[in-house]
């Protein structure tokens, strides 16, 4: 009598079918897009927190040694009340057309950070040009999700003062 040594394909079939709703209902579950939605957006919000930081440190020890700190960190702009654009783009918003990248901060901060997506630099300004109180870093390429949802993040724009 011969035995069978192998699965037979109704075996293997099956076992292909639970598989895959096992991963559909992992992919279903998880949701991996905004899992790393997040994490991008989480890396914005601590860059922008390490440059408010090296910004603020700035301002305290050498800024107040200048006349005019904002102009020497290229701040010349219009201040702003309330970042608001409608073309979902910071500049021309009050926010000064001075990328992060362009400063001269190596005391303070080795390394500039960049956006996650490899191309947008985080951009600075001041709060009001006239009496500044505060200067803003900002990114505006926050992605919506869950934790940071499209009500809190207007045109997709995240900032910080110090």
């Amino acid at each position: 009598m011969k035995t069978n040594q192998g699965f037979s394909l109704i075996e293997i079939i099956i076992v292909i079918a639970i598989v895959g709703i096992i991963i559909a209902i992992t992919i279903v579950t998880f949701k991996p897009a905004e899992i790393l939605a997040n994490s991008r957006n989480a890396k914005r919000v601590s860059d922008i927190a390490a440059l408010n930081s090296a910004l603020g440190h700035w301002l305290s020890r050498e800024g107040s040694q200048q006349s005019d700190p904002y102009s020497v960190l290229g701040l010349t702009e219009a201040g702003i009340g309330a970042i608001t654009p409608s073309d979902g783009d910071i500049s021309g918003e009050g926010v000064d057309a001075t990328s992060v990248s362009e400063l001269n901060l190596p005391a303070y901060i080795q390394i500039i950070p960049t956006d996650p997506d490899g191309t947008t630099a985080y951009r600075i300004g001041v709060d009001d040009i006239a009496d500044p109180q505060h200067v803003l870093v900002c990114s505006d390429q926050i992605e919506f999700t869950s934790t940071y949802p499209e009500s809190d993040y207007p045109e997709h724009i995240f900032c910080q003062s110090n």
